[in-house]
């Protein structure tokens, strides 16, 4: 497997320098006198540049009645700020040849864009004046105008998505009232309609501060003018406390009992999912479970693929996902009917091949597929400048350690069967699980009881 890596590692040159070992970044990681975390990367082999800034606060730092919180702020970061008018940090950007984005989970809210090379000075410049500024430009017309977005994207992604509202009733199924992750990332109609400028503002004074927040700039740009410039654009903000977000206070543990779930939707076939806990990202066993679902659900060649789709022709897609997080992860299996086919029957089957999973290790054939899978994949994730990013902002934020890369790919090599089936038999039972059917709604009968 080492070998593996390292033919494939070659192709990255010079983005991963490579000497006796496995490959390696380029990265400098220090922090500011204010507390902000910076990673630089630099790769001369490309044109541009990307910039990201990790806010390390999510769905999971949340307190109930305040949900939707670090989603809402994801969109109220691009209104303007001190020095950009409303709408102009989009038009900023791209009149400079850049496009950008946001997103939010339950551990963090990011904040990335990628401009030529020459144009870096443009981004950091945008990332610090809403850093230091955005409440300068804030405004209750801005709040109104924003919430009423995140509730239009909530009823789009969730309520008038087919299967979608689903989701949230297993998520906080699996995880207990109170729990970071039974927090839901888009929040409630209700506690958006409730959300007040001075809760918001207060949100933003606590956790949009240098100490919570990391800087990543990958790509096209010179070290020692790049943290100069950084220095000159950020060093100035005042230290302010890092705030306290939530961390894992004790081990993540298997759900105590089974529970089965069943709704309708809008929807033209059934759907099963079964989700189980799973230890937090990085915790003993992570990796591990994440070769398990590549073995189960990870394409054509897994085993649900082949018994649920191919041989037995009772769906018409099927995956096995493993979701990490600070608080505890989510191992989900799913799979949509062809029609005619039951909910019963995709269950039953699901059920089988979860039996079989746990009762006898994989193949070794199997694991050296999952990890090779593995393996490959976060390689060519330093092939592309925004995925990696993303890995360095993850790696630092769950390990202590941006430039992990060498660290990872070690971790997957050292996976084996009986490891897999060791995690396997711990976390992916059904006696753990949260099993959800999703069936098609009724048809209704034609008005005035006619043929």
């Amino acid at each position: 497997m080492r070998t593996t890596a390292l033919v494939a590692a070659v192709l990255l040159a010079p983005a991963l320098a490579l000497a006796d070992g496995p490959p390696t970044l380029d990265v400098t990681h220090y922090r500011l006198d204010n507390g902000l975390e910076v990673i630089l990367a630099p790769d001369p082999s490309v044109t541009s540049a990307m910039v990201e800034v990790w806010y390390h606060v999510g769905s999971k730092d949340e307190t109930i009645g305040k949900s939707g919180f670090a989603h809402l702020f994801e969109h109220l970061m691009f209104e303007g700020s001190k020095h950009v008018g409303e709408g102009q940090f989009d038009v900023m950007l791209e009149s400079a040849g850049g496009w950008n984005n946001g997103t939010t989970d339950n551990d963090r809210t990011n904040y990335f864009e990628q401009v030529p090379g020459d144009q870096l000075p443009l981004a950091l410049w945008l990332e610090a004046d809403r850093m230091a500024g955005l409440w300068d430009a804030m405004n209750q017309s801005v709040l109104d105008n924003q919430r009423d977005v995140v509730k239009n994207e909530r009823r789009q992604s969730y309520e008038n998505r087919p299967y979608a509202q689903a989701d949230l009733i297993v998520q906080q199924t699996l995880w207990p009232k109170g729990h970071g992750n039974w927090n839901l990332t888009i929040g409630t109609m209700a506690d958006l309609d409730a959300a007040s400028l001075a809760d918001v503002e207060a949100f933003w004074r606590t956790y949009y501060v240098p100490a919570n927040a990391t800087l990543l700039v990958a790509g096209r740009f010179e070290l020692a003018p790049t943290k100069a410039l950084i220095e000159k654009l950020f060093g100035w903000m005042p230290k302010k406390p890092r705030p306290v977000t939530r961390t894992l206070d004790a081990p993540v543990t298997p759900l105590a009992g089974p529970v089965e779930l069943s709704t309708t939707d809008k929807v033209g076939a059934p759907k099963v999912t079964v989700t189980m806990r799973a230890p937090q990202a990085y915790g003993p066993g992570a990796t591990e479970l994440e070769l398990a679902a590549q073995i189960l659900g990870g394409g054509k060649t897994s085993r649900l693929h082949k018994r649920l789709v191919r041989k037995d022709r009772l769906a018409t897609e099927v995956y096995a996902y493993l979701g990490t997080h600070f608080l505890g992860s989510e191992f989900e299996i799913a799979a949509i009917a062809r029609p005619g086919v039951s909910a019963a029957a995709l269950r039953t089957a699901i059920e089988e091949e979860l039996a079989a999973f746990t009762a006898a290790p994989p193949t070794v054939a199997e694991v050296e597929r999952a990890r090779r899978v593995a393996s490959v994949g976060l390689l060519n994730t330093m092939e592309n400048l925004a995925s990696r990013i993303n890995a360095l902002a993850s790696w630092a934020a769950y390990t202590g350690d941006p430039d992990h890369l060498a660290e990872e790919l070690a971790a997957i090599a050292a996976v084996d069967a009986a490891a897999i089936h060791a995690a396997a038999k711990t976390w992916l039972r059904k006696d753990a699980a949260v099993i959800m059917t999703i069936n098609p709604e009724p048809v209704a009968a034609p008005a005035g009881g006619g043929k």
